[in-house]
């Protein structure tokens, strides 16, 4: 990862708690997937998925979630804001799609994320799309409730337009809701039973990134073909013993 210079393009609180931050830098390049890490001026670094597609560049897009007028995520906003560019280290990661030397024959690639997870996910569709990907992509984005959503226009353009599928699923549904409900993974496995020739790639906290791939496991996915940036950091949890 290298240090470049990110000029701030604007700042958009895009629903309740989650920001659109805007970037625009000519001194970098990256592979759908990746990260960067925003420098704050105490030199702590703070890593966020790009949520935009390489062939977008030179802008760069981020979605920052702020659950908390205390957490660091809002001194990373705030910092942003005060700035009129910043100094951010990319790109990272090997959850992206050169990962594992990419599986050429794969039929069917599932993008599986929670919550803000989604930018990961999003800049994955968006370059298969690009690419002209000719298998099949199903992405599938899990929130808690229906006013978590936010890229309401891209969710709707991308459910018109394409072939690839798109579907969100509420944990809490309301009494508008007319979506999917439930957990990721059985919005999963109802619509897909045999993943033997599927590529996953999860993005989400460590408890629902392994929670969801030993779900996966058996409908036939195999784990060498589940890419994660958790796996980089996190070991996968003791299985139970039954």
């Amino acid at each position: 990862m290298k240090d470049v210079t990110a000029k701030v393009s604007s700042v958009e609180l895009i629903n309740h708690n989650v920001y659109e931050v805007k970037l625009e830098t000519e001194e970098t390049t990256f592979i759908a997937g990746q990260y960067l890490m925003i420098v704050l001026p105490t030199g702590e670094q703070v890593p966020y998925s790009i949520g935009s597609a390489p062939h977008t560049l030179p802008t760069l897009t981020l979605f920052i979630l702020v659950s908390d007028p205390d957490s660091l995520a809002q001194k990373v906003i705030d910092h942003i804001r005060a700035s009129d560019s910043i100094t951010v280290k990319m790109p990272g990661g090997d959850s992206h799609l050169e990962s594992g030397a990419f599986v050429e024959d794969v039929e069917h690639i599932l993008l599986i994320a929670g919550g803000t997870g989604f930018s990961q996910m999003k800049s994955l569709y968006d370059s298969l799309i690009e690419q002209k990907f000719k298998g099949h992509v199903s992405l599938y984005w899990g929130l808690r409730t229906p006013k978590d959503i936010f890229m309401q226009e891209w969710i709707q353009q991308a459910q018109d337009s394409h072939t690839f599928s798109l579907d969100v699923v509420v944990n809490e549904a309301d009494q508008e809701w007319q979506g999917r409900t439930g957990w990721l993974y059985e919005a999963v496995l109802e619509d897909h039973p045999d993943l033997s020739n599927s590529v996953a790639f999860i993005s989400g906290s460590v408890g629902m990134v392994y929670g969801t791939l030993d779900q996966l496991e058996t409908k036939g996915l195999q784990k060498e073909r589940c890419f994660s940036d958790v796996f980089a950091y996190a070991p996968h949890p003791d299985k139970p013993e039954l």
